[in-house]
């Protein structure tokens, strides 16, 4: 079982888009990237990412929208 969500690396949620928001980066962190691979299958951005190969880089990982939505918004697959 993954701990870390595989997208980490490369997400820019988990490495700092959301700077002078620490706290915020941190939850989100915890609840969805270091949660353990049943916390990261939720994240909307990991989803976003596995359907449509990428995934808009201010997509937050609680998003609102549902998959279709995202594709159609952002002009994914």
């Amino acid at each position: 079982m993954n701990l870390v969500c595989p997208n980490s690396p490369k997400c820019p949620i988990f490495n700092g888009i959301l700077a002078g928001k620490e706290y915020t980066a941190s939850v989100y962190r915890k609840k969805y990237c270091e949660g353990g691979e049943v916390a990261f299958k939720t994240c909307k951005r990991y989803m976003a990412n596995e359907k449509f190969g990428s995934c808009p880089p201010n997509l937050l990982p609680n998003s609102s929208l549902s998959l279709g939505e995202i594709g159609v918004k952002y002009h994914l697959g």
